[in-house]
């Protein structure tokens, strides 16, 4: 097992990541369930999505991906403000799609005929 595993090991640590970030996810999910205004309660859920599984690039060579949240925070820490671009600007550009996708969503979406 242990050679299964430092063989593997970045495959492990992502689906690691991604089985702790389902479970992030559900638990925000039980806990925005109670906010009634649906486009509140779908902001804040897509907000922790883009959070959690937007990945970028970790090193240089740009063979492994890492969370950009990660990635933007490490950045920060060890680059300063210059360095936090990377991580920031791929959040940034991944937090505007979003939100096009639930304005396209609450565009389409039908509404039901009021009664007078």
């Amino acid at each position: 097992m242990q050679a299964f595993i430092q063989h593997n090991e970045y495959f492990v640590a992502w689906s690691a990541y991604i089985l702790a970030g389902l479970g992030c996810c559900v638990v925000w999910w039980k806990i925005t369930s109670f906010i009634a205004n649906r486009g509140w309660r779908d902001l804040s859920r897509g907000l922790v999505l883009v959070m959690i599984f937007t990945p970028w690039f970790a090193d240089e060579s740009r063979n492994f991906y890492a969370p950009a949240l990660v990635v933007l925070v490490m950045d920060l820490l060890l680059e300063g403000a210059k360095g936090g671009l990377h991580g920031g600007l791929i959040l940034l550009v991944s937090l505007f799609l979003m939100l096009v996708m639930l304005t396209l969503r609450l565009a389409f979406r039908r509404r039901q005929p009021v009664d007078i």
